[in-house]
């Protein structure tokens, strides 16, 4: 029986990744396809518009964008299957290490708005489930579809005048102070490398700088815990084994937060690594409302350049990012639950 059921897992892995491979290629080509039939020219973007026609056609047959769609295509693919997502042609600098330079930002917005966005959205979907039908449950409910609702982008500028014009207690965009030097820098992330480095200044303006757009993300996606934490919360107080123990004369309070929270969050869990993965490739509006030099406003910036191997380098990275989260969910749940793999 243990080879026949590790053989289905391994069958099912096998399964997931042959099927992420031609979403993949789906998305490849059309990155690929409307880059280069939307409207400007990369070269004349990096280049300005008196530039002599001449410069601008050589430069275009040294880096082969005068050669025939296909060629370019089955190139660019042969390419990012070695992993080799080409050279910027504005920077002339290697795509991967251009961002390797802009993920660190990323990845601290996503691990603190993130954290936020747990603790607020477990928290209050917890406590509405815990007192169904009161004003409580009313009150989480409603905060819930109002932070989902809100547009990131107005509730960073909202926040912005707030805490930046009007109170002027935090700063309004940026990732830290001209004047703080998180180095030498061991993990790209300035929280972790103060730390690290015993630098409480750099740290405190660190978080500083964070907090706003931290909070922003965290509470847009902490809406959509709050649901998902309330309705398997419910689900759960009416299973058999809670009932049995209210009839043992267990005290509410441990019959909800020994019994039944433990197992309402197994499929928030789930949501949360796919929120996470998704979040590493979404925070583009978080990162341009608030200009954190991450991969999200860096994809905005060469997408006004027009700077193809670049915007294709961010996109794959960011498919990739989703695809391996979501096949890692899929095998932990299958391993814990035989009946997901068939």
């Amino acid at each position: 029986m243990a080879r026949k059921a590790g053989g289905s897992l391994r069958a099912y892995v096998m399964t997931r990744i042959a099927l992420s491979i031609p979403m993949l290629l789906i998305l490849l080509t059309f990155t690929f396809i409307m880059l280069r039939v939307a409207p400007g020219d990369p070269i004349e973007a990096s280049l300005g518009p008196n530039v002599p026609s001449e410069v601008i056609q050589q430069i275009k047959h040294a880096r082969g964008l005068d050669r025939p769609m296909y060629q370019q295509y089955f190139e660019y693919l042969g390419q990012t299957a070695h992993g080799d997502f080409g050279t910027s042609i504005v920077r002339e600098v290697p795509v991967a290490r251009y961002i390797t330079q802009h993920f660190p930002a990323t990845l601290e917005l996503t691990m603190y708005a993130m954290l936020i966005a747990v603790v607020v959205g477990v928290g209050v979907g917890t406590i509405a489930g815990r007192f169904r039908d009161t004003p409580i449950d009313f009150g989480g409910r409603l905060f819930g579809i109002v932070a989902y609702s809100a547009p990131i982008f107005w509730l960073g500028l909202m926040l912005q005048l707030l805490f930046s014009r009007n109170l002027g207690w935090l700063p309004s965009g940026g990732r830290i102070a001209s004047f703080m030097d998180p180095r030498p820098l061991h993990t790209g992330l300035y929280t972790i490398d103060a730390i690290w480095n015993g630098q409480w200044e750099s740290l405190y303006w660190a978080l500083k700088y964070l907090t706003l757009p931290a909070v922003t993300l965290g509470l847009v996606i902490g809406g959509v815990f709050v649901r998902l934490t309330r309705v398997h919360l419910l689900q759960t107080l009416q299973a058999d084994y809670v009932e049995a123990a209210r009839a043992r004369g267990v005290r509410e309070r441990w019959v909800v937060y020994r019994h039944a929270f433990k197992n309402a969050l197994v499929p928030v869990v789930t949501i949360v690594g796919l929120e996470f993965a998704l979040l590493l490739g979404g925070a583009v509006l978080t990162e341009t409302t608030f200009t954190w030099p991450g991969l999200g406003k860096a994809l905005v910036d060469n997408l006004q350049l027009r700077d193809y191997p670049v915007v294709q380098g961010i996109i794959t990275f960011f498919a990739l990012l989703v695809v391996g989260v979501s096949l890692l969910i899929d095998v932990v749940n299958a391993y814990i639950d035989p009946r997901i793999r068939y």
